[in-house]
């Protein structure tokens, strides 16, 4: 059985899949703020839109990426668009942007009633986004590492993740008490999510250790590339993980919590770039779904 490392996935993709996770985890977390801390609509208008024009530039990757006929095929692969979730991925992603949009508009003319209607199925739709960036490289079965639900698991704790660093790096300089209620909240979820981020990790490597030559495979790569144990194990999550949490139970260490978002962001990023460089294809077997 022949291995092979994969190279038809590169940095268009990489940058799509981050930039995809953290623009709708940025609407989800920005809702959230403006329907239950009251941080305002100001608030929830940019958070939305903020979070649908990083949404707008990491879509700009894909297009380049599926700008190579072999790569679209892929993506659609023979069982048609029902099957493919890239297309998938797109009624998700337009979900953000109808709902996103209502919301805005709903906002700024405080009807309040519909904005609410509209801020949930915002909130849901950038959550899916969240979601599906994972699916859509564990739909691929000829890649046994990425193809486990603990893929699409991990990327959505990360992006919410990402999205929590994002809104924290706004709200620190912001002194009322709604955005200090709303940064604290988003300290202790990100604390959560680093949590749960590395013991997702930790049943990941366990599966790899009973899995075939091909995941073993792929997990050895990642345990010796420094840019995973070093780049993103410890400076993406480790040490984030340590300053939020001490930041938490000390007074005035906003600025502590913000130099940890700037890690955790690194780190989001790194970890789709590891995951992505590490596939590997087993043949014989399919390509993607």
């Amino acid at each position: 059985m022949d291995l092979i490392q994969q190279h038809i996935w590169g940095w268009n993709i990489i940058i799509y899949l981050f930039l995809g996770g953290l623009g709708g985890a940025t609407v989800a977390l920005g809702t959230l703020g403006e329907l239950r801390f009251n941080k305002g609509k100001w608030f929830g208008m940019g958070a939305v839109l903020l979070g649908i024009l990083i949404l707008s530039f990491g879509l700009i990757f894909l297009v380049v990426d599926l700008l190579d006929m072999f790569r679209f095929a892929l993506a659609l692969w023979i069982k048609g668009i029902a099957h493919s979730w890239i297309a998938r991925g797109i009624i998700i992603i337009n979900g953000v942007y109808l709902f996103g949009v209502l919301y805005i508009i709903a906002a700024y003319l405080e009807k309040e009633t519909f904005k609410k209607w509209m801020g949930y199925l915002a909130m849901f739709s950038g959550f899916g986004v969240t979601t599906y960036t994972g699916l859509l490289l564990s739909a691929n079965v000829g890649i046994p590492f990425w193809h486990t639900p603990a893929l699409p698991l991990l990327f959505t704790i990360s992006a919410m993740s990402t999205g929590c660093a994002l809104l924290m790096l706004i709200l620190s300089g912001k002194q009322d008490h709604e955005s200090k209620h709303f940064f604290h909240f988003l300290e202790g979820f990100d604390i959560f999510l680093i949590s749960a981020e590395l013991l997702t990790l930790f049943a990941y490597f366990d599966f790899a250790r009973g899995g075939n030559l091909a995941v073993i495979t792929s997990s050895n790569m990642l345990l010796g590339n420094p840019i995973f144990t070093i780049g993103f194990l410890i400076f993406g999550l480790i040490m984030p993980l340590i300053l939020e949490s001490y930041a938490s139970v000390k007074e005035n260490s906003v600025s502590m919590a913000a130099v940890a978002s700037v890690f955790v962001l690194i780190g989001g990023f790194l970890l789709r770039y590891v995951i992505v460089w590490a596939g590997v294809f087993q043949y014989p077997h399919g390509l993607a779904g």
